[in-house]
């Protein structure tokens, strides 16, 4: 008989997305909390036969008082309507989530301490295997894995690090995953989902919620129906409240700042009719605005950014909130950098360093700008998360593209006092 499965990658209750004005979620609709209950009543209105969660359901061990009356809440409510629910631990959760489960009878924590079970739901075998602390330095694939049992569907659900030789996370290779007797692994870890397509779906689950800007796109679980061993298809569900998105606008031939306006609005209305057509059910998405193209010399765009409104912009589109969440300047100034870099003035200094900047990877001035800059810059992303684990090592393209953003910008302002100086 088919089955019919929510799967529910990272949820990291107790978490808060960042660089979300107050104005715009001041109720709180927009946590992964929110995200949760939503998942629930989408289980409960189209008849899940089981909820599964793929590991890092709480943040840490600090959340365990706010995170576990939603988790309780979302797991009664399942229970209430036949709906079981099975999962494992990760990362995040590796301690807090089996002490949860020992108060939830109708949550099955599957593989603890880092040994793997299997479970029997609506005729398909689950397996699954679990964190036993914060982290797990050899491949879970490496622990002996229970034989499948008669010829019911087997469905893996692991939370791993895929082809990360030396990761402190549950390193597994693509490979043994492929090789294993499953019919399919539905992962968490990485925030970013995978396509999951074809008849054996391997893959990342994807965060239910984009947690800060560097996780854009659709989220939301996956519907999971099974049609026997071999007959897996997964479809992306994009319910998540909160969205993050790239809205590009073209500068080109424009004269003053204020033109920009009405060529944002053109893009954001066209960004609302994607998002619609593709069934979105965001309340709210951030927008980090790219400016592209050559304006006009002497239009002072990113200068005047902030008198125009552009970089603290809310719309409201069908009750969907847009925000501006970051401006980024990608524009080519239509300036000769090379006759400005002939000049001794710090007008000449920026246009040097633009390019230099613009020079291929392997230039020695190129390297040594980013090797002066990378301490202060690391330094700066140290102190944000990114997709729930450590900041990563800035490479030399992320850096070269912050200094070169914070020079045009430069650049721009004093070209624009040198003009006022002289009228």
């Amino acid at each position: 008989m088919p089955a019919r499965i929510l799967a529910i990658g990272d949820l990291h209750l107790g978490r808060r997305p960042s660089r979300i004005p107050s104005t715009i979620d001041p109720a709180g609709r927009l946590t992964p909390a929110a995200a949760w209950a939503m998942c629930v009543e989408r289980a409960v209105r189209d008849g899940a036969d089981a909820v599964l969660l793929a590991g890092d359901v709480v943040e840490d061990s600090d959340d365990l008082y706010e995170a576990f009356p939603d988790l309780r809440s979302g797991v009664e409510r399942l229970a209430a309507h036949g709906i079981p629910v099975a999962g494992v631990s990760g990362n995040h959760d590796g301690d807090v989530l089996p002490r949860l489960a020992e108060s939830l009878p109708a949550f099955q924590l599957l593989g603890h301490n880092g040994t793997w079970e299997t479970v029997e739901i609506g005729g398909v075998e689950i397996l699954g295997w679990s964190f036993p602390g914060t982290t797990a330095p050899d491949s879970p694939l490496a622990h002996p894995v229970p034989r499948r049992t008669g010829t019911r569907p087997r469905i893996g659900l692991l939370h791993c690090d895929r082809d990360q030789t030396g990761s402190r996370y549950a390193p597994v290779r693509s490979a043994d995953l492929e090789a294993a007797d499953t019919d399919a692994w539905l992962l968490g870890h990485i925030h970013r989902p995978d396509m999951l397509s074809g008849p054996r779906p391997i893959g990342y689950l994807g965060s239910v919620l984009g947690l800060d800007p560097g996780e854009p796109g659709v989220r939301g679980p996956w519907w999971i129906q099974v049609d026997g061993p071999g007959r897996i298809e997964a479809e992306h569900v994009p319910l998540a409240p909160l969205r993050w998105e790239s809205l590009a606008v073209s500068a080109d031939s424009i004269d003053h700042a204020d033109e920009l306006h009405p060529r944002v609005m053109a893009a954001l209305d066209a960004l609302h009719l994607e998002l619609s057509r593709n069934g979105a059910e965001a309340q709210a998405v951030g927008c980090r605005l790219q400016i592209t193209g050559r304006p006009a010399p002497g239009a002072g765009i990113e200068a005047r950014l902030q008198e125009t409104g552009l970089a603290e912009l809310h719309e409201v589109r069908d009750g969907v909130h847009y925000f501006v969440e970051a401006v980024r300047m990608a524009t080519e100034p239509a300036l000769d950098l090379e006759r400005l870099a002939q000049g001794s003035d710090p007008v000449g200094l920026l246009a040097r360093r633009l390019l230099i900047l613009r020079r291929q990877p392997g230039d020695a001035e190129r390297a040594e700008l980013i090797r002066r800059a990378r301490p202060e810059l690391e330094a700066v992303a140290r102190q944000r998360t990114f997709w729930g684990l450590e900041s990563p090592r800035l490479d030399e393209a992320r850096i070269a593209e912050a200094l070169e953003q914070a020079a045009r910008q430069a650049l721009e302002r004093l070209l624009a006092q040198d003009r006022e100086a002289a009228s």
